[in-house]
């Protein structure tokens, strides 16, 4: 009886021991998953974040772009010229970017509008925001956007002075956020449950994931302690990632800036929702140890899975399977810190793409960047070599390794006479082709001055003519 008595209370005292143990070891465990789902989790917010910020920046050089190739064709033609106001009429109602076309006035009173809506009477050209905007740049540039009083949307308008005379005529056309607000709408998930685009200046939020907040201002008084802290954040010129107290739990907010405008892309997580799953398993893992270190294995390895396609999709363009801008600019600067003196980098743009969507359609247009980009990827494939499409039909490429001008000039001929036999039989009408700007890395320190130079040398392609190369 002793003897049984002994075994009993050394059980006792084993479980007694393990127990807790077990115990402190899964709640520790529980601490370090929680931790790095929420790790994890926040990584993932950043790299959606980037990835929607470098979509809405895409766009919005799509349409600068558009914009500045109408404005040098209006330029070319000149304002005595009847083709310059049919070329005007053709931006209405072709772009959704802006559907009521381009308009443009001068110090002279004129005013003339695709659309074909007349100003009243008090209407004065050059005390409109547009119009002093415009002074200010030779090419198109977004100003500050407002609320649309027929639509009740955002827009802004972007403007450019034009190199005409005797008159100082400005260029403008009304370009509608619908694309931005379609993105916050994209992004958002059962975690991420809040995304907006907001000015850096006047604080108007241009896009919501919120339909019902478009177009409101965001300030220090706004009903919502979410946007209240945002709108801290922003006071204090904060940038990247922050946890702040929302309405009824801590939100994990990643702070974006859009380049080349005054945008920020702000995107909001809900910590509880990103832990809610864990919560509910917590405690029958408890309970039963095993399963819960499989689950929780289980889970982590999704994370890490999915953690791992996001990174592998945020630096690849998904039309093309190219790099995308971030992933092309990462590559080349790992380069140019390996071999600081060799390379170049070339930045293309296909000549007269637009007519292809415009004429033969948007699935005929990506079908042609994907044809364009494996004839980049076949014909620059050394090891050296970096292809990328930095959005549209822009694409790059740089070449790490030591090239004399005339093999760089021999390469681009021959390159370009193969889009030629690529091209020319399946759209005649069209007549593709492609400009190339060529930047050299002996004559730049960095990156951004190489790539400066390079998209200086593109301009001059395009403005001489096309279908052409020039090496600066």
């Amino acid at each position: 009886m002793k003897t049984k008595h002994r075994y009993i209370w050394a059980n006792i005292k084993l479980v007694c021991t393990i127990v807790p143990i077990v115990l402190v070891m899964i709640i520790i465990y529980f601490m370090l998953v929680r931790q790095e789902i929420l790790h994890l989790s926040k990584e993932k917010l950043i790299l959606e974040s980037d990835y929607y910020a470098e979509e809405i920046m895409a766009w919005a050089n799509s349409v600068l772009n558009e914009a500045n190739i109408y404005k040098d064709m209006i330029e070319k033609l000149g304002l005595e010229n009847e083709e310059t106001y049919e070329l005007m009429y053709t931006s209405a109602d072709k772009h959704d970017a802006y559907p009521f076309g381009l308009y443009m006035g001068d110090d002279q009173g004129n005013y003339f509008d695709a659309s074909g809506w007349q100003p009243g009477e008090d209407f004065v050209v050059t005390e409109r925001d547009w119009y002093q905007e415009g002074l200010q740049h030779d090419q198109f540039t977004f100003g500050e956007p407002y609320v649309d009083a027929m639509t009740g949307g955002t827009c802004v308008s972007i403007s450019s002075r034009l190199k005409t005379g005797p008159a100082v005529t400005v260029l403008a056309a009304d370009v509608y956020l619908d694309y931005a607000s379609r993105l916050a709408e994209a992004i958002t998930t059962e975690k991420i449950e809040h995304a907006f685009f907001v000015t850096a200046d006047s604080r108007l939020i241009l896009a919501d994931s919120d339909a019902s907040m478009i177009g409101l201002t965001l300030s220090a008084e706004h009903e919502s302690r979410l946007y209240q802290n945002v709108h801290r954040l922003l006071e204090a010129e904060k940038v990247g990632q922050y946890d702040i107290l929302g309405d009824e739990s801590v939100y994990f907010v990643n702070v974006t800036t859009i380049p080349d405008t005054d945008w920020y892309f702000i995107t909001c997580m809900n910590r509880n929702e990103v832990l809610k799953d864990l919560w509910r398993i917590e405690f029958p893992m408890l309970l039963v140890a095993v399963v819960a270190s499989v689950l929780l294995f289980f889970l982590t390895s999704l994370f890490s899975k999915e953690m791992s396609s996001i990174r592998t999709k945020a630096r690849m363009d998904p039309l093309t399977k190219l790099l995308n801008r971030e992933g092309f600019e990462e590559l080349v600067r790992v380069s140019l810190a390996e071999r600081p003196e060799q390379g170049l980098l070339m930045i293309m743009d296909m000549d007269n793409f637009k007519l292809i969507n415009d004429q033969l359609g948007h699935p005929v247009g990506d079908q042609v960047l994907r044809e364009f980009s494996v004839i980049l990827e076949n014909y620059y494939n050394r090891n050296k070599d970096i292809v990328g499409r930095l959005g549209g039909d822009e694409f790059a490429v740089f070449v790490g390794r030591g090239i004399g001008t005339k093999e760089t000039e021999g390469m681009l001929r021959k390159f370009l006479s193969i889009v030629h036999q690529n091209f020319d039989d399946k759209y005649p009408d069209q007549k593709l082709s492609v400009s190339i700007g060529i930047g050299l890395v002996a004559n730049n320190a960095t990156y951004e001055q190489l790539y400066q130079n390079a998209d200086k040398a593109l301009y001059e392609a395009k403005w001489n003519g096309k279908d052409r190369f020039q090496i600066k």
